[in-house]
């Protein structure tokens, strides 16, 4: 993708999972980025790396997307760093607490909530601006299929997803005509440090029976792929689409 060489990318939860799997892609096109993540070790690491092939220029940033001002200061330092902002990726999310409905505590319902889709919101909210005064680009947000299906224990989870779905939709016709491009990616299981974890806590996730039909979880990076391709110039007619990549479970 020739098209993103020298393009300002920004990725929040950059630092692990489909955030560091679409950091790698973006610098290996070319694309300057900006890693954002609350665990800024892990962002400076990502970074470091990328830095250190000589393709791209890339920064960390540490943010707490729920926060307003912190947001606002991720923005502004991509801008600082690099004088515009093209796009941005955002991956930061929290995983689901593992307990019913009847069961879940308020505290648990309310992280989820800050994190997945107010985290999104605020994202969205800095990002926008910043995009358009750069002359357009696109923005794509991670959600996840169980915004659209029921998940075992995860009613935070899949009430908040659902919520990034109405964002994508929403900001999707704010922004037409504006020429920033507003889309999501729907992935299913997919091997990040968040689903390992998921997947020890709760073995059954393993069983084939508990599987998408394609018999496998997906790889951060092949989440990641379908992430740069609406980033970049290729999906320039893609707007206000949140794709399912997830070996066919969602029409299972």
């Amino acid at each position: 993708m020739k098209e993103l060489r020298g393009k300002v990318i920004l990725v929040t939860g950059g630092a692990s999972g489909i955030g560091e799997a679409a950091a790698t892609q973006l610098g290996e096109y070319g694309a300057s980025v900006v890693v954002a993540d609350r665990n800024l070790a892990g962002a400076e690491k990502v970074s470091a790396e990328l830095n250190s092939h000589g393709v791209a220029e890339a920064i960390a940033v540490e943010v707490e997307v729920s926060d307003e001002e912190s947001v606002r200061d991720l923005v502004a330092a991509a801008v600082d760093t690099f004088g515009r902002l093209d796009g941005a990726i955002n991956c930061a999310g929290v995983p689901p607490a593992g307990q019913p409905v009847f069961e879940l505590d308020l505290d648990a319902f309310e992280r989820a909530y800050l994190v997945n889709l107010r985290g999104m919101f605020l994202s969205l909210k800095y990002e926008i601006p910043a995009i358009r005064q750069a002359g357009g680009g696109a923005v794509v947000a991670i959600s996840s299929t169980a915004a659209v299906r029921g998940l075992p224990f995860s009613p935070e989870y899949c009430a908040t997803k659902s919520g990034v779905n109405g964002l994508v939709r929403a900001a999707a016709i704010d922004c037409a005509g504006s020429g920033v491009r507003v889309n999501g990616l729907m992935p299913d299981g997919t091997l990040t440090p968040m689903m390992l974890a998921a997947i020890e806590r709760m073995p059954a996730l393993e069983d084939p029976a508990n599987m998408p039909p394609i018999q496998r979880w997906a790889r951060p990076e092949e989440v990641a792929s379908a992430a740069v391709w609406l980033v970049s110039d290729q999906a320039s007619y893609v707007h206000g689409a949140t794709i399912p990549i997830d070996g066919a479970r969602t029409i299972f």
